[in-house]
C-alpha cells in the first residue's frame, strides 16, 4: 500500500469516527457526562449528635458513614468505604485509625492509608458545624447519571 493511500484511508476512517462519536453524544448525552448533586444533611447539635460518643456511623442512601469528633473538638465526617476493593472501614478509637478487615488496610485518623494494599485516602465528607446553633451540617456530594 502507497503511502498516499495509507493516509488517504486514514483521513476517512478518523471522520467517520469522530462523527459517530458526535452522533452518539447528541443521542445519548448522559452516557459521557454525569451529573454530580450534594445533599444537605443537618444532622442536629453536637450534644445530640454524638451523646458522650466519640464517634457515630451513620446510614445515607446507600453510603455509610463515619462522623467523628477529634479530641481538638473538630468534627470530621468520612465515606466508610475502604478505597482498595469497597469493604466496610470501622473507627478504632485506641489506636484514632479506620480498619479494614477484609484485606488489612489501615488509615490513619485523616483517613490517609499507612498499611495494607489501599493506595488512595478515604473520602472525605464536607462537614459544617454552626456558631449560632451548634448544628452540624453534612454536604454529602452523590453521583447520579
Amino acid at each position: 500500500m502507497k503511502r498516499r493511500v495509507f493516509f488517504e484511508q486514514l483521513i476517512k476512517f478518523s471522520a467517520i469516527s469522530g462523527m459517530s462519536l458526535l452522533t452518539l453524544f447528541g443521542l445519548f448525552p448522559s452516557i459521557f457526562t454525569t451529573k454530580k448533586t450534594s445533599a444537605k444533611l443537618v444532622l442536629g447539635t453536637e450534644e445530640d449528635v454524638f451523646n458522650q460518643a466519640t464517634h457515630i456511623t451513620k446510614q445515607i442512601n446507600d453510603r455509610t458513614l463515619i462522623i467523628k469528633k477529634s479530641t481538638d473538638g473538630a468534627v470530621e465526617a468520612f465515606d466508610a468505604s475502604c478505597t482498595h476493593a469497597g469493604c466496610p472501614v470501622r473507627w478504632n478509637e485506641a489506636d484514632q485509625t479506620f480498619l479494614c478487615k477484609c484485606h488489612g488496610g489501615i488509615f490513619d485518623y485523616q483517613g490517609i492509608p499507612v498499611a495494607g494494599p489501599p493506595k488512595k485516602p478515604l473520602q472525605k465528607i464536607h462537614v459544617q458545624k454552626r456558631e449560632s446553633s451548634g448544628e452540624i451540617i453534612l454536604y454529602v456530594m452523590d453521583v447520579s447519571a
